[in-house]
Formats: structure tokens, C-alpha cells, sequence
């Protein structure tokens, strides 16, 4: 990764040509690798099926 040189805050930014370090190098770098999720997590026993569907084994 390349550094900042003091002169600029870091953020992202596209330059022209090989000017800098270009989008990879900004601090919302990351944005481009990531995704929101979202997850459910259920602390308790039962299991809950989609759509009120039942297995009776």
C-alpha cells in the first residue's frame, strides 16, 4: 500500500493516469471488497421454519 504523504488527508480519490495511488490506496479503500449482510442469530431452542412450514418426525 502507498502511504500518504502529509500533504493529503487519505481519502479516496481516481487521479489521472499514474498520477497517485489512486482508489486503492484511499481510506474507503475497503468499500470496493465489502457488502452488506445481514443476519438473524436465535438464542433459543425452537427452530422456526419459513412460512410456518412443520416437519413431525
Amino acid at each position: 500500500n502507498i502511504g500518504t504523504s502529509g500533504a493529503e488527508i487519505g481519502g479516496a480519490f481516481g487521479g489521472e493516469k499514474e498520477t497517485g495511488g489512486g482508489r486503492e490506496s484511499g481510506s474507503d479503500a475497503w468499500k470496493i471488497y465489502m457488502r452488506r449482510q445481514t443476519n438473524t442469530i436465535n438464542y433459543t431452542t425452537d427452530l422456526p421454519l419459513a412460512q410456518g412450514i412443520k416437519f413431525d418426525l
